[in-house]
Parts: C-alpha cells; structure tokens; sequence
C-alpha cells in the first residue's frame, strides 16, 4: 500500500531467494528504476535506482553522520523499517542508513494506476 515501483524494477522468486522467505515490499516504499531485491522490504524502506539487494549483499550500516557502524549481509535487515539502501559513487560499497522522511505518492501521477 502506497509503495511506489520504478520502471525495470524486479524482485526475486522465493525458489531464487533461497526457496523459504517470500520477498515482499512493505509500505510507502520506493523500490527506483531498474533496482532489484531479494530480502523483504519494511515499511518505508527506499532502494535507489540500479542497486539490486541479494540477501548476501554486504551492507555498510551508516550512522547519522554517515560513519561506518559495521558491515552485514542484508538478509540481516529484512523487513525493518525506514531504511534507505543506496551506492556509494566513490567506492561502490553497498550503503543502509536510516530514513526518517516517508515517501509520498504523487497523486496526479498515479491517478490512472
């Protein structure tokens, strides 16, 4: 409910995901164009566009201040909620921080959905 799916964007089968955990999208979510998931998504959860997350991608959990707090497989942070997954441009590590802001559908654009 009130998740917003990007163009090209997939999700993984369960057979694929490991054949036992269904991958889902939680609420108000942004899954960007062409990004992918294989672990469940929380409520408010945002993937940016490109990034697909396997639940063995390592992920550099970010703090406030964007240092690093540790290291973890993503499957770690299925289905918790208001995380935003997104590419470091300058190393190419796999970042999740906490985000506070919710997404909000614009209704003119999905007014024909």
């Amino acid at each position: 409910k009130g998740s917003d799916l990007g163009g090209g964007c997939s999700t993984m089968g369960t057979l694929s995901g490991g054949g036992n955990i269904v991958i889902k999208v939680g609420e108000g979510c942004l899954i960007g164009a062409n990004a992918g998931i294989g672990i469940p998504l929380g409520d408010r959860n945002t993937v940016e566009s490109g990034l697909y997350v396997t639940a063995g991608t390592k992920v550099a959990l970010l703090d406030e201040n964007n240092q690093l707090v540790k290291v973890v497989k993503a499957r770690e942070l299925a289905g918790q909620p208001d995380l935003l997954f997104r590419r470091n441009s300058e190393t190419g590590a796999v970042e999740c921080k906490t985000h506070k802001s919710a997404i909000e559908l614009n209704e003119a654009l999905h007014a024909h959905n």
